[in-house]
């Protein structure tokens, strides 16, 4: 008896339908009618005739090998791997049998058993390259990647036009970390065989690895363009984009894999990380909680998840996921960030030093590389709120980003510094600078670049020194502002220490370096004025009544670029307390007109008088980064709220009711990409 198989295949899905030529003394004519109706497909009738065999002859090896087959194919791989043991006990000399009982095994998974058949197949016939093709997978099944790549060097040195053989090849050699070499091999396969989508999908896979995303991005798209069912082949392509800045394609990238395969944890983290970053919180939340569902003990995805909760200001949710995050790896650096920011909220601030403390002693700065590169910016920053928001104004693509956290940096951190252009001094609230201050200004004895918002110019921007810094602009009103003491205020009440500084009611409170309004109280007698209980620091600010004859607040912003003036948005709303997004502009179509008026045409909103005021405030400033909120009153003054370096430019939904500012919101980011372009030459 012989049995030959004419096509193999090296699947995890199992052996393909051979083609058996069988030849038989006592039941040739049975076997010939059974392997017909096999071909034919008629498989109830092949498996009659082939039972007919058996009975007639039980030791017949083609049978069995057939019935073995029509098992798996009917889902019982245990009755197929049993019949081809039955095989191999009858013809033990039989290599491809070996081998076929190999491909049953690694199926079921059962690894060493399949490298145990294979073992065979291929010392019985050292010629089978796809008895050597399967020794090296189910090598590298089992954690064995030296002996995968042996026996892999085997079948392609034995069979080197063999597609499926480079792709053995590559797998084993990207199991030993040998990149450029498994790509090569990859792109051997894809040569050899050029619809080979699998053979493409690797080679991205090593190509990203090398940090070639863009040539990962090319072999990947051309996988997906020859089996646009592969749902690696859709997050390896994803995955390319993302890193050669191309989001919106990324982001369908990813989507499409995830319908082809939800169960994929990488592409759901990935997809949520891709929304966090283009500000799609409620997806971000959404694909980032099924990356959590998929892989619980994840820490990157808890880190993660953690991160958009804290940016939407929920803040329970952000600590939760923060320490399960560091619960997983201490290591991370994003979810000690988290819960130092929770912490300080709840008034926890020496446990939150605690988690800086971790968190940046020993990593003062982290890189963030730009795919397209055009300029290195080393951005000076603090553990606390007071930074400059950087991330529309120095795009991810573009601006290759070097944050440096100065209150923990030392000589040899200094030292340690990667290359870069221009130094952004993101450090822009100045009651933010005690820790930083003796490092910021050994480091600026040695800068090697330009430095913009020099920390001498920030020094002159907080709160209390707003009335000697303005003093002279004609039209510009600048109320009364004193920094108080949280040891005062508890000694003696916060009504009393106002007063001792000249500030009487009513007048507004706010804790020494909050931002967004937290903790901003207005008091108006002492009705309102409890001392606070946490102890820290207060400005206090004489209110001045700045209602516009409709009976609404206004508050307007103007940034400045290299001490230039750019409008940027107008508030609307009932209430003193005026912030952008809790205003009614959004919501009223008059609102929003008038802001639009205003961004067109700021000095024929606010007058010329008013508008050389605000210019003045800009040059008086003298920063590279900065911004003015201000109301106008109704004798045509400007009554100043703030002007400082920590004021937040972003960008609005395209398709949304605020889409009027981007092309004001480009001005400025424009602007101040020509001034970090100046600033290098």
């Amino acid at each position: 008896m012989q049995l030959r198989i004419v096509r193999r295949s090296n699947s995890r899905r199992g052996p393909a339908r051979p083609e058996l030529i069988g030849v038989g003394i006592v039941n040739e004519a049975l076997l010939e009618a059974g392997l017909e109706h096999y071909r034919r497909g008629d498989r109830d009738e092949a498996e009659t005739w082939l039972r007919k065999a058996v009975e007639a002859d039980p030791d017949e090896p083609t049978a069995h090998f057939i019935l073995g087959l029509m098992r798996f194919e009917a889902g019982d791989a245990e009755a197929a791997i049993r019949s081809l043991q039955r095989v191999v006990a009858l013809r033990p000399d039989h290599a491809v049998a070996w081998q076929t009982l190999g491909d049953l095994r690694r199926h079921r998974g059962a690894d060493p058993d399949a490298v145990e058949a294979y073992r065979k197949a291929t010392q019985l016939d050292s010629k089978l390259t796809a008895g050597w093709i399967g020794l090296s997978q189910a090598l590298l099944a089992c954690g064995d990647a030296d002996a995968a790549l042996e026996a892999a060097d085997v079948a392609a040195g034995r069979a080197p036009s063999d597609a499926a053989a480079h792709m053995t090849r590559a797998a084993a050699l990207s199991r030993l970390g040998r990149r450029r070499a498994a790509a090569d091999a990859y792109r051997s396969a894809a040569d050899l065989a050029p619809d080979l989508a699998t053979a493409r999908v690797g080679l991205a896979v090593e190509q990203l690895q090398l940090g070639d995303a863009a040539s990962a991005a090319a072999s990947a798209e051309r996988a997906v363009t020859l089996d646009p069912s592969i749902a690696l082949g859709w997050l390896t392509l994803g995955t390319a984009l993302r890193r050669t800045g191309d989001w919106p394609r990324a982001c369908l990238a990813l989507e499409r894999s995830l319908a082809l395969d939800p169960s994929q944890h990488a592409a759901a983290l990935a997809l949520g990380v891709l929304c966090a970053m283009t500000d799609q919180t409620a997806l971000a939340q959404r694909w980032l909680q099924r990356a959590v569902e998929l892989e619980p003990d994840d820490a990157e995805a808890h880190a993660a998840l953690s991160s958009v909760y804290c940016a939407d200001d929920r803040f329970e949710l952000g600590r939760a996921h923060a320490e399960k995050a560091l619960a997983l790896d201490p290591t991370l650096l994003a979810p000690r960030q988290n819960l130092a920011r929770v912490l300080v909220r709840q008034g926890l601030r020496d446990e939150a030093k605690l988690h800086l403390d971790l968190a940046y002693r020993d990593h003062s700065f982290q890189v963030a590389p730009a795919p397209h590169e055009i300029q290195r910016v080393l951005l000076l920053v603090t553990t606390d709120q007071g930074n400059t928001p950087d991330r529309y104004l120095l795009p991810a693509d573009r601006f290759t980003r070097i944050y440096w956290c100065v209150e923990y940096a030392d000589e040899a951190q200094t030292a340690a510094l990667p290359d870069y252009d221009v130094v952004f001094n993101c450090i822009g609230d100045q009651d933010e600078t005690g820790p930083t201050a003796a490092n910021v200004a050994r480091f600026l004895r040695s800068c090697r670049g330009p430095v913009l918002n020099h920390p001498g110019a920030i020094a002159r921007t907080s709160r209390h020194l707003a009335t000697s810094l303005f003093s002279g602009v004609e039209g510009l009103v600048t109320p009364r502002t004193a920094r108080i003491a949280g040891d005062e205020i508890a000694a003696v009440g916060l009504l009393e220490v106002a007063r001792r500084a000249g500030v009487e009611p009513p007048f507004i409170v706010r804790p020494v370096g909050s931002h967004g309004g937290e903790g901003v109280r207005l008091i108006a007698g002492s009705q309102d004025a409890a001392a606070p209980a946490d102890g820290r620091d207060r400005y206090v600010t004489t209110f001045r009544d700045f209602r516009s004859t409709d009976g609404l607040y206004r508050k307007y912003r103007i940034v400045f670029v290299d001490r230039r003036p750019y409008p940027y948005h107008l508030a609307i709303g009932p209430r003193w307390l005026l912030h952008y997004n809790s205003g009614e502009t959004v919501r009223e179509p008059a609102h929003l007109a008038e802001e639009r008026r205003f961004l067109e045409g700021p000095e024929a909103t606010l007058g010329a008088p008013a508008m050389e005021a605000v210019r003045e405030v800009g040059r008086r400033l003298d920063l590279d980064f900065a911004g003015l909120d201000f109301a106008l009153l109704a004798d045509g003054g400007v009554l100043l709220f703030e002007a400082n370096a920590t004021m937040l430019v972003h960008p609005e939904d395209p398709g949304g009711p605020l889409a009027h500012k981007n092309a004001f919101v480009s001005r400025i980011v424009n602007a101040f990409q020509d001034r970090l372009a100046r600033a290098q030459v």
